[in-house]
C-alpha cells in the first residue's frame, strides 16, 4: 500500500515562471500580482539549470551552487544545510557564486530575485555555467538525471522543513 508523507502545516505553491531572459518578466508579475497574499509566501526555492555538472566536468557529479540561501534569513539556510545533512547522499554544497562580488552576479539573473526584492528568503539551487549555456546546443542528451533528482530531493527536504516550521523562516 502507498504511503503518503504527512500534510505539511503550510501550503506549497508550485510555480513555473518564463521570460527569465527578458527581464524575469515572468516571476517579477508573479511577485507583483501573486495568486496569494505577498505576505503568505514565506520563501522561494528556485531550481534552475541542475541537470549538468559545471563545465561538464564529472568530478562536480555532487556539487551544487547554492546562492542566496543566507542573504535574508539565517534560519532558511540552517534549514537547508540541515536538510542535505539528512540526504542520504548529502550533496556538496558550493557557495562561491554567492559572494556579493561575484562577477556573475547570478543572484541578481535568476526567477528568484523577483521574489527576494520583496524580501521573501530565497534560494537557488544551481549546478553552474557551461559551454552550451542559454545555447540551441544545450541538448537532453547531456542531462545527468541522478544529478537533478538528487537537487530536487535537497530542494523537496528543504521545502518541507520550511512548510512544517510554526513561523516564518526569520
Amino acid at each position: 500500500m502507498l504511503r503518503w508523507p504527512p500534510k505539511p502545516k503550510r501550503s506549497l505553491l508550485f510555480v513555473w515562471h518564463a521570460g527569465e531572459e527578458n527581464g524575469l518578466l515572468g516571476s517579477r508579475y508573479m511577485a507583483d500580482f501573486p495568486v496569494v497574499p505577498i505576505e503568505n509566501i514565506v520563501a522561494q526555492l528556485n531550481m534552475d539549470m541542475v541537470g549538468r555538472n559545471r563545465n561538464d566536468d564529472p568530478k562536480q557529479a555532487n556539487t551544487v551552487l547554492v546562492v542566496g540561501s543566507d542573504r535574508i534569513s539565517t534560519e532558511l539556510h540552517n534549514l537547508n544545510e540541515d536538510a542535505n545533512a539528512s540526504l542520504a547522499r548529502p550533496m556538496t554544497m558550493d557557495y562561491e557564486m554567492n559572494d556579493p562580488a561575484d562577477t556573475e552576479s547570478i543572484y541578481t539573473r535568476s526567477d528568484h530575485y523577483s521574489y527576494a526584492v520583496k524580501g521573501i528568503p530565497i534560494i537557488f539551487y544551481f549546478t553552474g555555467l557551461h559551454p552550451d549555456y542559454h545555447a540551441p546546443s544545450d541538448s537532453v542528451d547531456k542531462i545527468v538525471f541522478d544529478k537533478i533528482q538528487r537537487v530536487a530531493q535537497l530542494a523537496y527536504e528543504t521545502g518541507r522543513r520550511v512548510a512544517n516550521l510554526d513561523h516564518a523562516p526569520v
